[in-house]
């Protein structure tokens, strides 16, 4: 199992960037109105917070207690202004992470990768789309669904794989 001392800091600033990346990549997907965007950057912080003391991985442990001691809020990397940038830089930087711990600690890489996944797909959980204060919508839109597929694929697992640690 490996630790945050088997990594560079800016490898772990990475690693530990990617689970809010996964969540505001699935946000910026369908955007929900303030309150939507409020409640789904609830949810990134609440699941992966509560992965601290739920998964089994130490790795995913250890990189939740990372961002809880950061106050709950990792260090991220510049974004680009543009949505369509947005987007690519923040899968981008869930694929580089996933990458880094394939070669670090390949044992942990796969539900790594499931648990980018299990918060993105929760974040889409987190607010209906569409409707009127909360009257009506659907509860995941097909963009938000699109971009957990998206990322799933790009990391090369389950878009329906199971949750680390965290509860839909």
């Amino acid at each position: 199992m490996s630790k945050q001392s088997d990594y560079t800091p800016e490898e772990w600033k990475t690693i530990c960037a990617a689970p809010v990346m996964a969540g505001l990549f699935v946000s910026a997907s369908d955007m929900s109105g303030p309150i939507g965007l409020v409640k789904e950057a609830f949810a990134i912080g609440k699941a992966f917070m509560e992965s601290a003391s739920a998964a089994p991985n130490d790795l995913i442990k250890a990189i939740s207690e990372a961002i809880k001691a950061r106050g709950g809020k990792p260090e991220m990397p510049d974004l680009p202004s543009d949505s369509a940038g947005v987007g690519e830089a923040l899968i981008e930087g869930c694929r580089e992470a996933a990458a880094l711990v394939l070669s670090k600690s390949p044992t942990e890489a796969d539900e790594y990768k499931t648990w980018l996944v299990s918060l993105a797909r929760r974040t889409a959980h987190a607010s209906k789309e569409g409707g009127f204060l909360g009257i009506g919508g659907t509860l995941v839109s097909e963009a938000e669904d699109s971009a957990v597929r998206e990322l799933a694929s790009a990391l090369g697992v389950s878009s329906q794989s199971g949750q680390i640690g965290t509860q839909a």
